[in-house]
């Protein structure tokens, strides 16, 4: 029976965004193999514990053969390579991932969503809740795929809550640290001999499914009409528990290590509520437009808190007396040009080209940009491809140096580590809590020097970057910075699991042309983290690695006025079905340049205004 995941009733509106909880454990267990290689046990203190082997039959189309679903079955795999699945009892039923006959070992996953749980049960009974109290209610059936749900009602009541069963690990409560230094987001001890395991349950809470002891709903994050005035969340950490980059150090009441998750994104609420704190201080009433203007946000906050030790190197370079290579660079016409310009940047990130979405443009009709739109489009490509540059040079380079070329860290992990070296540069000199050297440069007199070399070759290995024939496809080989325009790189294709024509763009009818020749996709403003979510890959060096490929399933906009107004916009439209015609992108150009439709809930005003009907009947 369809149902509501996202929506409103005639009394209230609830929302909901991803929450990254902890609940998967991956294991190393000890294994006892047949002769076949196959796992019969797992062995936990010195006990042979059974497994439960699962075997799959995949059956083939015999192609070429001019008969249609003729399907045989394959009998030529392996089956450690599909044939079978070995699930382990004591990791809740979860899969052994991979096996090494020679040592006898392998690596086992543990989540909690491996068992039954009753999600359904929530989403029926938030559909049919009539206030807060049935709402929340509703919410304790809410057991794996933990989300932030949010709530608004009529009578003016706020609130926000995680969900999900956050399953207690045994070394945390009672050693108060992860036993053998191994924290739940490293591969645990499978054999018993550290206290890496899921407590079993001994107190269940409100309709819980897990057997193992899970968080108290008390202690979940949760907040009910705050003293703020308003609730904000955008995947980030919501109560602060990682900001000090230790999500390992608070306890819980009456002991115990208070453990979520090990990290968060962080920008994009950081920007959210510094938009918000704005309007509070000037006094200002909150409206839908204002709400709107939010949600199109595309300022990077990384930008406006990275960008000043860009411009500060190349102040020092510029400065009597600037170690000669280091004031070399910053001679470079094009280095004073991009520092000029980004001094000028007010952080948001236009396309700059007529073919690109812009808010609030009519979709229809798009406008050739403004001058102010060009400097601030050419100073985001900028900005861009320094950080890309900046990140390679700083972090890749040292850990490259140590061996460690193969385990370079992710995005996030990287700015965030880029970020806290610059941060920190006046106590640790450059110098991470390894106690590598992240701006070691040979020759400079002294780590200042070496930091603004670093930074500002960045700024000039990301021009010569666009002016190479690698990137003549957007830039034509040009030292321009005028022709850097953020739309020839940030693009979206929204493709089709299929393909083909079901891509947009793509080889069908619909009004969306790719930006150019070797330019796939819709030009778009955006970057990482931004609060209109479009991030690309922070190491991006190619012409279509800056580009995006996913952003926000749904904006929507409510206010709870005795007769609510309900806006919103999805990145598609009413249809799943090309076939269907214009249906199968109506939202799609609102959805591009930020713009909204009137969400009909009242029954009788959407069937006056319905255009086709579709009937479920139950068997």
């Amino acid at each position: 029976t369809p149902t509501n995941i996202l929506g409103c009733t005639n009394d209230f509106c609830w929302g909901l965004t991803t929450n990254p909880l902890d609940v998967t454990d991956v294991y190393q267990e000890r294994l006892q193999l047949n002769t076949y290689g196959l796992p019969t046990h797992t062995v936990y203190q010195g006990n042979p514990e059974p497994v439960v082997l699962v075997f799959q039959s995949y059956f083939l189309n015999q192609i070429g053969d001019g008969t249609t679903d003729n399907l045989t079955r394959a009998n030529d795999i392996g089956y450690l390579n599909g044939a079978a699945t070995v699930l382990v009892p004591r990791r809740n039923f979860g899969p052994i991932l991979s096996i090494d006959t020679a040592t006898s070992t392998g690596l086992s996953a543990q989540y909690t969503g491996w068992g039954a749980t009753f999600e359904l049960e929530a989403f029926r009974r938030v559909n049919r809740a009539r206030n807060l109290t049935e709402f929340r209610e509703a919410l304790t059936y809410f057991d794996v795929g933990s989300q932030n749900f949010a709530y608004a009602d009529k009578t003016g009541n706020i609130a926000y809550y995680t969900t999900a069963e956050l399953p207690i690990r045994d070394d945390l409560q009672n050693l108060q640290a992860p036993d053998g230094g191994i924290p739940p987001f490293l591969i645990r001890d499978g054999s018993g001999t550290l206290r890496h395991e899921w407590l079993p349950a001994s107190s269940r809470q409100q309709n819980q499914a897990l057997p193992y002891e899970v968080l108290p709903l008390a202690e979940m994050p949760q907040v009910v009409n705050p003293a703020s005035g308003y609730i904000a969340n955008a995947n980030n950490d919501p109560v602060g528990n990682t900001l000090d980059n230790n999500p390992l150090n608070q306890l819980r009441p009456g002991g115990g290590l208070y453990y979520l998750e090990k990290g968060y994104s962080a920008y994009r609420m950081g920007r959210i509520d510094r938009l918000l704190q704005e309007r509070i201080r000037a006094g200002q009433t909150i409206t839908r437009a204002d709400l709107k203007e939010m949600q199109a946000n595309n300022q990077p906050l990384d930008a406006e808190l990275l960008t000043p030790y860009l411009l500060t190197a190349g102040s020092n370079a510029l400065s009597p007396g600037a170690w000669s290579q280091l004031a070399a660079l910053a001679a470079d016409p094009g280095v004073q040009a991009a520092l000029v310009r980004l001094a000028e940047w007010d952080f948001s990130t236009p396309t700059g080209i007529q073919a690109g979405f812009d808010p609030g443009d009519n979709p229809n009709n798009l406008p050739a940009p403004s001058a102010g739109e060009i400097t601030n489009s050419t100073a985001a490509t900028i900005y861009a491809g320094w950080r890309s540059k900046a990140i390679r040079n700083v972090i890749d380079a040292t850990l490259t140096r140590v061996g460690l070329a193969s385990a370079l860290p992710g995005s996030e992990e990287s700015n965030r580590a880029l970020k806290n070296l610059l941060d920190n540069f006046a106590t640790r000199g450059g110098v991470g809590a390894s106690g590598l050297n992240f701006f070691a440069v040979s020759g400079a007199p002294d780590a200042a020097s070496a930091r603004d070399f670093l930074l500002l070759k960045s700024l000039k290995d990301a021009l010569d970057m666009y002016a190479s024939a690698d990137f003549a496809a957007a830039f034509a080989g040009s030292t321009d910075i005028n022709d850097y325009r953020w739309g020839l790189l940030h693009r979206i294709v929204f493709d089709h699991p299929l393909g083909g024509a079901l891509n947009i763009p793509g080889p069908n009818p619909f009004p969306f042309r790719d930006v150019g020749t070797g330019l796939p996709g819709l030009a778009r403003p955006g970057g990482y983290e931004v609060v209109d979510a479009s991030s690309h890959s922070l190491r991006a060096d190619g012409v279509n690695e800056f580009m995006f490929g996913s952003g926000p399933n749904r904006r929507f906009i409510g206010e709870m006025t005795d007769v609510p107004v309900y806006e919103q916009i999805l990145p598609g439209g009413q249809s799943g079905v090309i076939t269907d015609g214009p249906l199968y992108v109506s939202q799609l150009s609102r959805w591009l340049t930020n713009n909204y439709k009137s969400l009909v809930i009242d029954e009788n005003a959407a069937v006056a205004g319905s255009v086709a009907r579709q009937n479920f009947t139950p068997r």
